[in-house]
């Protein structure tokens, strides 16, 4: 028996609560955009040679 609960007349299942999330839409949208998918690894990677800087600069 799928979870299920009645909230304002509608259905909702696990499948719509977890549709619902940020990461679930972004990969989604990253699926059938080849430039949004460039650009988050881009922002991934940019962002994580920033927190290697900092990191380097304190020690």
């Amino acid at each position: 028996m799928p979870q299920t609960k009645q909230i304002e007349g509608r259905s909702w299942g696990l499948f719509d609560l977890i549709e619902m999330q940020t990461e679930f839409a972004l990969c989604q949208s990253m699926a059938r955009s080849k430039t949004l998918t460039i650009m988050v690894c881009l922002g991934v990677l940019g962002y994580g040679g920033f927190i290697l800087f900092l990191f380097k600069m304190a020690s």
